[in-house]
């Protein structure tokens, strides 16, 4: 499959690995404060709070609000339709997989969850850059479209069935999960891309200050979440190891599968989707789990693990392309 690529034509492993450890870093500065009692640990869901209804709305918007080339317009609407599908295919996948895993309950929305979002933002925007240059960021960032819109809804939803399966209160709403800051920036956001709004300059850089406090802050979320517990525990978990399996080796081979047989005539769009698509388990599995209620010990050491096998994997789904 002849992709066009960035000035290096490869993927620069040295890149993805620093990148990674960039990550493990912040996690680890969570996970020390609060064990070393520098924080309370209750003081993650303040910190939850915060990134879903201000950081994180503004690193959509400002993802969203972006000048577009009309001649590549075509190929942003062809991947966020193909990733709408693949999200969708991947969930009812996933559903049934719960089953044949026999993930328990508690569990199975947050298992789902981890599965079929992947971590398309802190980790799969540099990467995409990286292997297919500044036209595979913008595909990345116009994928990111559906995934923000169905992993903040039916995902968030997904997390608070666990939540009522464990004894808690019930599943939330479709209107509840419709109205939130999230989703109103990302429909803001589309409407000042559709449009070609220039964002206000007064407003453009708070809004990139706050912008830039999203990655840190979860992964600082998620390393307090591990703080609970032992970091070997993934590797004895049966949960966390199918969990990784279907996020970093069986969704992305399937996906690989299913473009090879539509008939499609955009490398570019091919090559962005799949790489996309074997990123590890998104951040917000941990965030959404902290938000909603759902198991978020399991939620981090999924986002953990599938994190750090993502740097053998990655490359080897890459060489397929």
């Amino acid at each position: 499959m002849d992709l066009y690529k960035g000035a290096s034509g490869v993927l620069n492993i040295e890149d993805v690995f620093l990148n990674l450890m960039e990550l493990f870093l912040l996690i680890g500065v969570g996970y020390g404060a609060v064990r070393l009692n520098l924080l309370p640990a209750s003081a993650s869901k303040l910190f939850t709070a915060l990134l879903m209804n201000i950081t994180l709305p503004a690193t959509i918007f400002t993802s969203l609000a972006r000048p577009y080339d009309p001649a590549f317009f075509s190929s942003g609407v062809l991947i966020a339709a193909l990733g709408t599908g693949f999200y969708l295919l991947y969930g009812v996948v996933c559903l049934l997989l719960v089953r044949i895993f026999r993930i328990p309950a508690g569990r199975q929305g947050v298992w789902v969850l981890g599965c079929v979002f992947s971590n398309n933002g802190y980790m799969g925007f540099p990467i995409a850059l990286a292997l297919f240059g500044e036209e595979g960021l913008v595909l990345a960032v116009l994928l990111g479209i559906p995934f923000n819109l169905l992993s903040y809804t039916s995902g968030a939803r997904l997390v608070s069935m666990d939540r009522a399966a464990a004894g808690g209160a019930p599943p939330l709403s479709w209107r509840a999960l419709l109205l939130t800051v999230v989703n109103g920036s990302t429909l803001l956001g589309l409407l000042f891309f559709a449009a070609q709004w220039p964002v206000p300059a007064v407003l453009s850089a708070p809004l990139t200050y706050l912008s830039n406090v999203t990655t840190p802050l979860s992964m600082l979320i998620i390393g307090m979440s591990l703080s609970g517990g032992d970091l070997l525990t993934p590797l004895r978990d049966w949960s966390v190891l199918s969990g990784c399996g279907v996020r970093l080796l069986l969704l992305p081979l399937l996906t690989l599968g299913l473009v090879k047989l539509l008939p499609l005539d955009a490398p570019l769009v091919v090559g962005v989707l799949v790489v996309i698509m074997a990123m590890p388990s998104a951040a917000l599995t941990s965030l959404l789990a902290e938000a909603y209620g759902g198991d978020t010990e399991f939620a981090a050491q999924l986002v953990f693990l599938s994190s750090l096998l993502c740097l053998v994997t990655i490359p080897l789904i890459s060489l397929l392309l």
